[in-house]
Order: structure tokens, then sequence, then C-alpha cells
């Protein structure tokens, strides 16, 4: 099941907007835009969502109207709608959600002096609770005197004592993940235990002796009774030095389970207080490790009433990118917490965007090690990352390529020709690879009269633009186009253009016949050749560097890849088209 449409209605700058996507279960979805499409607008539609309907705060509605109803709804890829409104919310009865973004927000405080006020202004980082609501304190009632002598007259010979055991948490979650309780209560259990019990107890000689006896009696009418076995065998797994023995391990299990039934309900409430303090330790842990300026700030998740909540300092006092990484670790945590149901969405808003490699790559861990814990549970996590960077341009995005979803959202009037990306498809063929390096991929002062057609009709490529002149003639159509019309361009056929160009009003200012030799033969890449001519002394304005972000567009793509969407969102942006127009109309 994926989620194939989302609509948004009346939430900040979205009027109405519906994005068709097919956003898949248990792998990244990244989705790029451009600043200013309304990204945020889209993560509070989905973090407005609370249990019964959307509630948005006043500076949320479209244009500031509260008469503007909101709304949100998802669409399934097995035809189920669901929809939120600021009435009802059909949404949460199928999905928990969580959203993370920004955690920083101004602060003002009035002072007055003289007779004068002033505002004092700060940047915080809001405080984040990690347990809302801390678990109450019950101590499991485990005594190993007292489990002697309820065992009967040979306890004290077998029975070890596994006081430490109630301390791992990992033991107890692994029991109440895997362990049917109900099935001890069972009578055929309960008079297998009884009679076997009271066989042991009959035993005499030393405990060794008993022990022995019970390995070759007892053991085998344990081992016969499946949801002991179950539990005997997670005990086992965790090595404890108290239970070396596979009779060890069933003995743990028969106390464990005369714990449960002593305690009754408070044996869950042990449980429930454990993992918290396991949780606790861990987040502490974690932060600390990420803390950057703990020389000076003890940031660590500590008790404030009945919650557990960690502060951090003032925004100006930590880089922005160990704030990003901590805060977005912290509420992950909290997300981890908070997701109960089997399908579950995660919102993450641009806070990424801006940390260095090294946070990079631990907030892309810690992305890929959550979704692998979901899938443990065969639960399904939809991330869905909105940023603005393309993960096909920016190298510190390491996810794997096959794990991720990369959806464009902005609509932009574009359209692919299929004979220029076949041409690039092809471009390594021996055939025709030096000819369309030369002559297409880049600019070449001698193209008159060159005709590759019989190469390019073996390939079955578009034999109309097997002269180089044709197919500079259709490229520079595309640039027309896309400078001075409204109608859909080809943004590879402009990155084509735009290349082209700029070499060719380079080379015309090298001024001896050996350095354009050199340029021409010698020299690989548009940016490698500018590079070239500067070192010789031609002046290269600053706007052919600054365009290689569309000149320098990888054009190595294998069959079926077609960077045209992210090149497109690139083109469009209005300062890029005004650089462009310049170069083409007066050579800056």
């Amino acid at each position: 099941m994926n989620i194939s449409k989302i609509e948004i209605t009346n939430v900040k700058g979205i009027s109405h907007a519906v994005f068709d996507l097919d956003l898949t279960p248990n792998k990244p979805n990244i989705m790029v835009a451009p600043n200013g499409f309304g990204k945020s607008s889209f993560t509070t539609a989905f973090e407005s969502l609370r249990q019964s309907r959307i509630e948005l705060d006043s500076k949320s509605y479209h244009r500031n109207n509260q008469d503007h109803r909101p709304a949100l709804t998802i669409t399934l890829s097995n035809g189920v709608t669901l929809t939120a409104d600021d009435n009802s919310n059909a949404i949460s009865e199928y999905f928990d959600i969580f959203v993370i973004n920004n955690q920083t927000e101004p602060k003002s405080i009035v002072q007055r002096f003289g007779g004068r006020t002033f505002a004092k202004t700060s940047l915080d980082i809001l405080p984040t609770t990690l347990v809302q609501t801390i678990p109450k304190r019950v101590d499991f009632d485990y005594s190993s005197g007292n489990m002697k002598s309820t065992f009967g007259t040979n306890g004290g010979k077998i029975l070890v004592n596994i006081s430490s055991l109630f301390s791992c948490a990992q033991l107890f979650q692994r029991i109440e993940e895997n362990i049917d309780f109900s099935r001890f209560e069972l009578k055929a259990f309960q008079g297998a235990m009884t009679g076997a019990l009271a066989t042991i107890n009959e035993q005499s000689g030393k405990g060794k002796d008993v022990k022995t006896w019970c390995e070759e009696n007892a053991l085998p009418i344990f081992q016969g009774l499946d949801e002991l076995k179950k539990l005997a065998n997670i005990i086992q797994s965790f090595g404890f030095t108290e239970t070396q023995t596979e009779l060890d391990c069933f003995f743990a299990a028969w106390q464990i389970n005369e714990v449960r039934e002593k305690m009754g309900a408070d044996f869950r409430k042990a449980c429930k207080h454990l993992f918290y303090l396991d949780e606790k330790e861990h987040y502490t842990e974690t932060i600390d490790a990420f803390n950057p300026v703990k020389d000076r700030f003890d940031i660590q998740p500590r008790v404030e009433g009945n919650s557990l909540i960690i502060n951090w300092p003032k925004a100006h006092e930590i880089s922005n990118g160990q704030r990003d990484i901590l805060t977005f670790i912290a509420l992950l945590f909290r997300a981890r917490r908070n997701f109960k149901k089997k399908d579950c969405i995660l919102v993450i808003d641009e806070i990424f965007d801006y940390m260095d490699d090294a946070n990079l790559i631990s907030f892309q861990y810690y992305i890929s090690t959550f979704i692998d814990g979901m899938k443990r549970q065969k639960r399904r996590i939809f991330p869905i990352l909105l940023t603005h960077l393309d993960p096909l341009f920016f190298n510190h995005f390491c996810f794997n390529d096959n794990k991720i979803n990369v959806h464009y959202l902005k609509t932009i009037n574009i359209k692919s020709n299929r004979h220029i990306l076949k041409i690039i498809y092809n471009r390594d063929e021996p055939s025709i690879k030096a000819n369309v390096d030369a002559y297409f991929f880049h600019f070449h002062p001698n193209i008159d009269g060159l005709d590759f057609s019989a190469d390019f009709a073996a390939l079955r490529l578009n034999v109309d633009w097997a002269k180089p002149q044709s197919f500079l003639k259709k490229i520079f159509r595309e640039v027309r186009r896309y400078l001075y019309e409204n109608d859909a361009f080809d943004p590879l056929a402009v990155c084509f253009g735009l290349r082209i160009k700029i070499e060719e009003l380079v080379y015309s200012k090298i001024p001896d016949a050996e350095n354009k030799r050199i340029f021409i033969e010698e020299t690989n890449g548009t940016k490698n050749k500018l590079h070239f001519a500067h070192g010789i002394g031609v002046d290269i304005p600053e706007t052919y560097f600054l365009l290689a972000i569309i000149y320098n567009t990888s054009l190595h793509l294998s069959e079926g890849q077609d960077v045209s969407r992210p090149l497109g969102l690139k083109l469009e942006n209005g300062t890029i088209k005004k650089m462009t127009r310049n170069i083409f109309e007066r050579g800056i």
C-alpha cells in the first residue's frame, strides 16, 4: 500500500493543492521544492492534525482568514480516501503522524529604563518533551529467598538468584512482545507444572544430585510446555551468568511467571517503569555523544514535574548544524515513542538542509535505523523529507539510491525530448562517442559539412540531427522558447545550449590559435575549459561560473534516467533565467 495523493486546502500559503505522489513505505520519500513554494504549509497541515480534527492556530489559516476552512485528504493506492477537516479526522483512525521541524522561536522581553520601554529579543530553542507522563514507579516484587520457599523443599538447592534479570529492560521487552502468559493459566500447563514440582521436591540428596535428576526427568516435561520453552529460550539468548544451563533458564522462566502471578496488574506497571528507565538512559547517552558544548552546557533529559524534558541552550550559543542534529534526534525519540499504529507518517521539514557532511550522515543513519526498526515490527512508516536540495545534485545525500523515492512538488512547464535523451543514453557508444562529445555536447568552431547519418541510423537515433548544425538549430530553438515564450520547453536542450554558448563566447576571447586548439581538443568539460581560459589571461565573467549549476548537470545517464524535472526547477528561478538571457543577448 502506497500513498498516491495528498490534497491540502486553506492552510497558510496553500489555497488548494493536489499532489499526485507515489509515496512508498519503509524508505525515505524525499519531496523537493524551491524556497517559497509552500513546504512549511504542507508541514503545517500535518502538524495541525489532532485526534478528532484539524486545529490551526490563528496564523496558519489561508490569508489569515478563519472563514477559510482547512482540510487534508490522503488517498491510498488501494482506493481508500481519508479526510480531516476542522470537524472530523478520519486520518487518525488509520495513521499515527509526527512532524519534525525547526525548533527555534523568537522571544521578546519588554524592559523599562529611565521611563522608556525597550524590547530585548532572543532566539530560543523550544524545550523537547521526550516523555509526557513518566510511568509510576513500581518495582518487581522479587525475593530469591521467598521464591525458594514458594518452590518447596528443594528450592534452595536448585533455584538461582535472578534479581539482576529484573533490571534488564531488553529482556522484558522481548518477553512482552513474544510471550502469551494466558497459556500459563491453562489446566494442562498448571497440571504438568504442579506435578513436576511436587516430584522434584520429593527428591533427596545434595543440590548437584537433585539438579542431575531434574535434567534427566523434569527437563523433558518442561521442554514439552511450548510457552515455557519459548520463555526459557528468550532468557538463554541473553547469556546471563546466572542462567548458564538450559535447566537454569527453565527455572528462571518459572520464577518470572511466579512474580507475574503474584503482582497481578502491577507486573505490567513495573515493566513500563523499567522500559522508561532504559529509554531515559539511552536518551541521555545519545544526546551526550552529540553534545558539542558539553564543556559549557550539561544538555540531558531531566524530570520536570511528571515529564522528561530537554532544555536547550539559547540558539546563539550552539551552532545551527549541531542544534539541528540534536533536536532532530530528540524528536525522533519522541516520534518512536508516540507511534503505536501499524501505519505511521513521519514528516521532516528541511531541518537537515544546513548540516555539515558528518551531521548529515548521522541524520541519515538515524532515519535508516528508525525505518529498519519499524520493518522488524512488521509496520509501515512513511518518512516524508521536505527539502529544497535535490539529492540528484548534492553528494551529501548518502542514502542508497535504490532506497529513496524522490518527488518534485512544483509543477513546471517542461517537456523532455526523447530524441535528445536517446543521444545522451548512447553517447558512450564507440561509433559516435568522439564525434558527439566534440560536436554535440560542446562548442566546436568547425561543424560545417559534418554528417553522421550512417552512425545515427545504426543506433536508431534521429537522423535529422546527424548533422551538428541541425542539432544546434533545435537546441537554440528550445533556448528561445525558454527565454521568450510561454510554451513548454526542454531543460536538457537549454543545458546543451548554455554550455555551447558559453564555450563559444570564451573561445572567441582567446587571442592565439594554439591556445584555441588546446581549448577545443585537449580540455574536457565546460568548467575546465573556463579555468584554462582564465589561466591564460582571458577575463571570464563570474556569471559563467555561477551557471555551472545548469551546464554542469551530468549528461551521463543510463537508459530511462531523466534529469529534466530537477533541471527545469532550477531554470524556473528568475535570476537564473535573467543570467541566461544576458548571455544570449549580450554575451555577458
